[in-house]
């Protein structure tokens, strides 16, 4: 009996802190790149929270979407048709636009009486909501994506690198020449170029600088998406296929120019085979 006085007199003691808004989150990679200037110079449909890259607009109520130059956009509370309305009003501004949308990823944040921010498991727990956790949110989202697009491009090459290595130990020569070989050592590189400087995985956004609050938050988001060892992954990965392509490189200009010694011992031969005749007969 006391113990239900008790619980009647402190009816908050065991309840769970309320959620004041919660947020779907979704990014999706969209194409190579985006060119914030142009879109900024002639998208104007929606108002603009932010031009600082990476730039947030408003499309609703509670509805956000943070675009990056990377070519990922991530979108806040937005329904599946809006979505899908943005993506074609925008593409024209996309380097390389990929209608596939193969490479995506998703959070929920909710908003709760907390002392501070909190990144678990596909979710985030947030005191407050404002501008700047918008971008770090979807900026580090936005990274992880863009990431997985090139460590599946090097696993690509990964297994073209394989299927080259078994053509050799089966002699078939079709599939190495090379310029098909300076073609992939071109391209690994790129990837390689591309990912250190598009994605800014090196490089804190300046927000971080301006609030410790801010900067503690884009750590933990940075640590959960374990952005620096899967980093550190790809690089490792790209410089064992450079060093692989280099060695066939090596290996096809050897066949080469083995074979062009070869022609010219024949040639040689021909010849004097014909001085040979051209004596023989003349005499």
């Amino acid at each position: 009996m006391n113990q239900k006085i008790k619980n009647s007199q402190n009816p908050n003691k065991f309840s769970k802190p309320k959620i004041k808004k919660r947020f779907n989150i979704l990014s999706i990679c969209i194409g190579d790149s985006i060119n914030l200037k142009k879109l900024q110079e002639n998208f104007k449909k929606y108002p603009y929270i932010t031009r600082e890259h990476p730039i947030i607009l408003k499309l609703g109520l509670d509805q956000y979407v943070v675009i990056t130059k990377f070519g990922v956009i991530t979108f806040w509370n937005v329904t599946k048709n809006l979505r899908k309305e943005f993506i074609n009003e925008i593409q024209n501004f996309v380097d390389g636009f990929d209608n596939s949308f193969s490479f995506f990823d998703y959070l929920k944040v909710f908003m709760i009486n907390n002392k501070e921010d909190k990144v678990l498991f596909n979710k985030i727990i947030l005191s407050k909501l404002d501008k700047e956790k918008i971008q770090i949110i979807s900026f580090v989202l936005s990274q992880s994506v863009a990431l997985e697009r090139y460590e599946v491009k090097i696993e690509q090459r990964l297994n073209e690198l394989a299927k080259i290595i078994e053509n050799i130990k089966l002699n078939l020569k079709k599939e190495f020449k090379e310029q098909y070989l300076l073609s992939q050592i071109s391209d690994i590189f790129l990837i390689k170029q591309k990912a250190i400087s598009h994605l800014s995985l090196f490089d804190k956004p300046d927000t971080t600088w301006e609030k410790p609050e801010i900067e503690k938050l884009y750590n933990k988001l940075y640590l959960y998406f374990e952005l620096e060892d899967r980093f550190d992954i790809l690089n490792e990965k790209i410089e064992f296929l450079s060093e692989n392509n280099k060695i066939l490189l090596d290996f096809v200009s050897t066949q080469r120019s083995h074979f062009l010694e070869m022609i010219i011992i024949f040639l040689f031969a021909l010849d004097i085979i014909l001085i040979v005749i051209e004596f023989l007969f003349l005499k």
